[in-house]
């Protein structure tokens, strides 16, 4: 049974609600609604019932003469629906504030949907650039929120951080007095409060009231949460404090790259990296941020795992899938279910279930610093994945609560743009969302030392906003590494607004996925069919040979640097699984050889590198389910979106290595090729045009080969013939990594990629 709850508010110029009927109707069922009256009008609040899962629900209104039918779109489920219909205005809203923007509303407001739909006007009025959060210091709190539209905020302040803390005491926030142009001092929208006690310890909220309701919400800038992430926790100084931590920047940074062409990233999930047992991580730091940087670590095998495998690859980044707090389901024994994290709840505090002691929010934050203190001290740098275009709720989020209706981008009727595919899309365009993107990867980077910045969907954002943030972390270090996913989606940009790829001209010394040459190389899902690359006979020469070149002419790129070449990442199947769902006929050896190849391949073309870990041993995630061993429809469905699936689907089995050693030894060798030679990492198209040569990338030929003339003469050969060919030039070359398994030197393999030294 499906039980919708309702709340409909109906409004008529005349007030005359006695002299009308009101009914719902659904599936030729009418049932005759009752209401009360508020300052809106009649109000409607109901649950409506159904054995099946419902999307509309139909609301009539009978005036004795006329009757009127509203078709109300469902909430997503169990989700409150909330709508305002007005007698005269055949829209039916699904926000207050259009709703009173609407002429046919008796007290029009024709200014209060401007949040949303003239932002700019509004920004001008109401915009503020200075301090905002909670600060603990010298014994004392300071707490600011930017609430424009709000007529009265308290601070609640709980016990203790748990989740269920009882109230301690509730404190009245004054509204700011000072109106200026200068935005840094425009203190009219910003509610603040000092408090001369040591809150350390304890927890927080806002409750925030505006004219016709109120909510209890979470500060937009908390860094620490209650283990749900709920409540905002509040943290002294010292207990964010980590034993040989440091934050260094510039020349101090010596693990940032000066040129971020020899970037080669390995992307991880902080727990999929050490939950299994073959991980040899201690049990209680499996799936930890600690446990993803303890040393000394084996498989059954005795062979280096996590941490330690890393170090030994050659990886220069590791990027974290999200580590910021995310919304949260837990399994019938109150245990946190797995989730990728890109359903973002606080974007500046670490996600509390990759902590060894979530009761605790501080713990999380040392942690976190351990972690990537022993990466930089291993010589890597951090990158972080975020996730800004959009936040898993809007119901319970801590922009729509504080100030309605105007972070996220919305239709004239009140509901959500949804660019994303996942019910809303935040607004980087208006001044205090892109305020807080800045503020908050700064924090970041000042706080957690963060090398590193990777945009989900990037496209989302705009232009302009990514502009000032790469001109603003340039001013703490310009090695700072951003780059993100530049597709284009949504429709509440401009086309040349839009942070995506056709734009990257716009945006300079910021990176985009290269999915022209993903493509090219390994193939992949397209609507649901698969189709194949070069490695399983794709005829995509052509293309390959612009992204040997730098993939100047796949896109409006100025720089090698904005181009982010890869063939796997978490999204999607596993390059293992795409060819062995594409080739199900050969044998694990042969889907390998096209494994090494298609990663090889992208270590050697112009421009930055990206794997996901694993990739290199054929980590697979087509876990079967099916009768008999066999996998199901289901099974590969969820191969190929494995944001929620089990841990079973989404570890790391490190017992691979011990049967793949051969593919791991030849990337290793492709890796310092790419990070430790200049002849695959120019940083400009002159140079790249003056040293690389494609000498041979004919269509339908299975055959790529070109020249590095650089400090090295260098010649590549990509075969992807499906048979062995003989390269008469090889006896007068010295070979420098293959994968080929042929025993002679002139004749490569029949999937392979060859370096050689000309001599």
């Amino acid at each position: 049974m499906y039980n919708y709850p309702m709340r409909i508010h109906y409004h008529r110029k005349n007030g005359e609600y006695d002299t009308c009927s009101f009914v719902k109707s659904q599936d030729q069922r009418i049932d005759l609604l009752t209401y009360k009256e508020d300052y809106f009008g009649a109000l409607f609040t109901f649950e409506h019932s159904s054995e099946q899962a419902l999307e509309t629900l139909n609301f009539i209104v009978h005036t004795g003469q006329t009757n009127k039918e509203y078709s109300i779109r469902f909430n997503y489920y169990p989700l409150l629906t909330e709508v305002w219909i007005l007698e005269e205005d055949d829209r039916i809203y699904y926000s207050e504030n259009p709703a009173i923007a609407s002429p046919a509303y008796k007290n029009q407001n024709p200014f209060a949907f401007d949040k949303a739909i003239n932002s700019a006007s509004f920004d001008h009025h109401w915009g503020y650039q200075g301090e905002l959060g909670c600060q603990v210091e010298d014994q004392k709190s300071t707490f600011s929120l930017w609430s424009p539209t709000a007529t009265e905020v308290q601070v609640v302040v709980y016990e203790s951080t748990a989740n269920d803390a009882p109230i301690w005491k509730t404190f009245d926030m004054k509204r700011g007095n000072s109106y200026s142009y200068n935005h840094k001092d425009n203190t009219i929208g910003v509610w603040s409060l000092v408090v001369e006690e040591d809150l350390t310890g304890k927890a927080y909220q806002y409750q925030v009231q505006f004219p016709h309701h109120q909510t209890l919400t979470r500060d937009p800038y908390t860094i620490a949460t209650s283990p749900d992430g709920k409540r905002s926790a509040i943290i002294g100084h010292a207990e964010k404090q980590v034993e040989n931590f440091e934050v260094k920047h510039g020349k101090e940074a010596i693990w940032r790259l000066e040129n971020p062409c020899k970037a080669v990233i390995c992307e991880m999930h902080i727990r999929d990296l050490t939950k299994s047992p073959t991980s040899g991580v201690d049990e209680h730091l499996r799936g930890t941020f600690l446990g993803a940087a303890q040393t000394g670590t084996v498989n059954q095998y005795g062979q280096a795992t996590a941490f330690d495998y890393i170090k030994s690859m050659g990886y220069n980044y590791v990027q974290l899938q999200p580590i910021a707090d995310r919304h949260k389901e837990y399994d019938s024994e109150g245990n946190v279910t797995y989730n990728w994290g890109y359903d973002p709840q606080n974007y500046n505090a670490p996600e509390t279930s990759l902590s060894t002691n979530p009761d605790d929010p501080a713990q999380v934050i040392r942690d976190l610093k351990t972690m990537v203190q022993a990466y930089h001290d291993a010589g890597i740098g951090v990158i972080m994945d975020v996730v800004y275009n959009h936040t898993f709720s809007v119901v319970d989020a801590p922009f729509q609560t504080t100030v309605p209706d105007y972070y996220y981008r919305m239709n004239p009727d009140g509901t959500y743009q949804n660019g994303t595919g996942v019910g809303n899309e935040t607004a980087s365009e208006h001044e205090m969302f892109r305020k807080y993107m800045i503020d908050s990867l700064i924090y970041w980077v000042t706080e957690y030392n963060i090398d590193g910045f990777r945009f989900d969907l990037m496209g989302i954002h705009d232009v302009k906003t990514m502009q000032m943030i790469r001109q603003s972390l340039d001013e703490i270090d310009p090695n700072i590494i951003l780059y993100g996913e530049g597709w284009d989606m949504g429709t509440g940009l401009a086309p040349y607004d839009k942070a995506k790829k056709d734009n990257a001209y716009q945006m300079p010394n910021i990176g985009f996925f290269n999915d022209n040459q993903r493509d090219a190389v390994k193939g992949g899902e397209v609507y649901g069919s698969i189709k194949s690359g070069f490695v399983s006979g794709a005829a995509t020469e052509p293309i390959l040979a612009k992204a040997i070149l730098g993939s100047r002419e796949l896109g409006s790129y100025i720089r090698p640097n904005q181009v982010l070449n890869y063939v796997e990442a978490h999204d999607n199947y596993n390059l293992h699984d795409l060819l062995a769902t594409l080739h199900q006929d050969q044998s694990s050896e042969q889907i390998m050889r096209k494994v090494e190849t298609a990663t090889a391949m992208n270590l050697l073309m112009q421009g930055m590198a990206f794997m996901e870990i694993g990739q290199e041993f054929g980590r697979t995630k087509l876990v079967a389910t099916g009768p008999n061993g066999e996998l199901t429809h289901d099974d590969r469905e969820r191969a190929m979106n494995s944001y929620n699936a089990p841990d079973k689907v989404n570890q790391v089995d490190w017992d691979l290595l011990n049967e793949r050693q051969n593919s791991i030894d030849f990337v290793r060798k492709v890796i310092q090729l790419k990070t430790q030679t200049d002849a695959f990492s120019y940083p400009t198209y002159e140079e790249i045009y003056h040293h690389v040569f494609v000498h041979s990338a004919n269509e339908h030929s299975g055959w790529i080969v070109y020249e590095v003339h650089g400090k090295e003469h260098l010649l590549v050969v990509f075969n992807a013939k499906g048979k062995p060919q003989r390269f008469e030039n090889a006896g007068s070359l010295q070979l420098l990594v293959t994968n080929t398994t042929s025993l002679e030197e002139d004749i490569l393999g029949d999937i392979s990629v060859s370096v050689f030294k000309v001599l």
